[in-house]
C-alpha cells in the first residue's frame, strides 16, 4: 500500500467496468463501478495488469482500497487487491438491485443535479423511448504494449438519451464490454447496440454513468444493463443488502462519505487522546 495509508475494505457488487485508459506516462488503467454494502456507490481504480483483471460485472467483491491524491472525487478509491466472492446470477436480485441503486432527480435533469451536487457517479433508469446511439470515428495511435485502450481504438461509440426532465444528453459509452467488442469484431462494429439491445423495448434499460477526472462536468456511460422486461416485482429480499445499509443508500451524505475517506487515512488518531 502506497504510503503507509491505512485504508478500507469496500464489500459489494460490480455493476460497472470502463474500457482501459492511456496514462499521460503510458500506463493503461481501469475503473469499475461497485456498489458497496456500507459505502454506496464508489469508483474503483488501478492499473489494468493486476487486480482489475479479477473483476468482471455482477461479481460480489472484497476490495482493499485507499484513498489517492490524483483522485479526489469522493467516491473514488485507488484498489490495492481484490477477492471475488460470489456472483450475482438471478435477473430478479439484478433487477431489484438495479432499481434500488436508481437515482431519482425528481423534475430535475440527473446530470443537472448530479453536478450541482458535486456527485461522481449515478445509475440512471431510462423510460422505454428516449434512448439511440452513433459511432465517431477519431485519430488514434497503436498500442505501444498488449492493451488497446480507447484511445487507441479507432471508433468512439456514443449512447443518445432523454432523462424524464427532457433534457437530452450524448455521451460517450465506455464500458469495456463495448470496446472489447470493437477489438474482437473490426468489420462487425455496427452489432454492438444490438448486443446491448438499445433498440429492443422488451427490455427495460439502466444507464451507469460517471465524470471524468479531468473534466467533471463531461460525462460517459460506463454501463448499459439490460433485462429482459418482467410483470414480477423487483425485490431485494434475496439480496445480502437488503438490510442494514447506510442512511441514503447507496447515495451516501457527502458527510458520512468524506467521513469514511479519513477514517481510511488513520487522520481520526489525531482527535483521540
Amino acid at each position: 500500500m502506497e504510503g503507509g495509508v491505512s485504508g478500507d475494505t469496500i464489500s459489494g457488487v460490480v455493476l460497472g467496468m470502463g474500457a482501459p485508459n492511456r496514462t499521460a506516462d503510458g500506463r493503461a488503467v481501469q475503473c469499475a463501478i461497485v456498489i458497496g454494502d456500507d459505502h454506496g456507490l464508489c469508483r474503483i481504480y488501478a492499473d489494468f495488469d493486476g487486480a482489475m483483471n479479477r473483476m468482471s460485472v455482477w461479481d460480489r467483491v472484497a476490495c482493499d482500497v485507499h484513498t489517492h491524491n490524483q483522485d479526489n472525487r469522493i467516491e473514488s478509491w485507488k484498489l490495492d487487491a481484490v477477492t471475488v466472492t460470489g456472483k450475482v446470477d438471478s435477473s430478479q436480485e439484478k433487477r431489484g438491485l438495479l432499481d434500488a441503486c436508481s437515482m431519482d432527480a425528481g423534475n430535475e435533469d440527473p446530470i443537472k443535479h448530479l453536478d450541482k451536487e458535486r456527485r461522481s457517479i449515478a445509475l440512471v433508469k431510462l423510460d422505454t423511448t428516449g434512448i439511440g446511439y452513433g459511432m465517431g470515428v477519431r485519430e488514434y495511435e497503436d498500442s505501444p504494449d498488449w492493451v488497446t485502450t480507447q484511445c487507441e481504438t479507432p471508433q468512439q461509440p456514443y449512447i443518445h438519451w432523454r432523462s424524464r426532465s427532457g433534457s437530452e444528453h450524448k455521451n460517450q459509452l465506455c464500458a469495456h464490454e463495448a470496446y472489447e467488442w470493437l477489438r474482437k469484431n473490426p468489420s462487425n462494429t455496427s452489432q454492438l447496440f444490438s448486443n446491448l439491445r438499445i433498440e429492443d423495448i422488451d427490455y427495460t434499460k439502466w444507464l451507469l454513468i460517471g465524470n471524468t477526472k479531468a473534466h467533471r462536468n463531461v460525462w460517459v456511460v460506463v454501463h448499459v444493463h439490460r433485462l429482459k422486461k418482467t410483470t414480477q416485482q423487483s425485490t431485494l429480499a434475496s439480496c445480502s443488502m437488503s438490510d442494514g445499509r447506510p442512511s441514503g443508500w447507496p447515495y451516501l451524505p457527502r458527510e458520512a462519505i468524506n467521513a469514511r475517506r479519513v477514517a481510511s487515512t488513520g487522520q481520526q488518531l489525531l482527535f483521540t487522546t
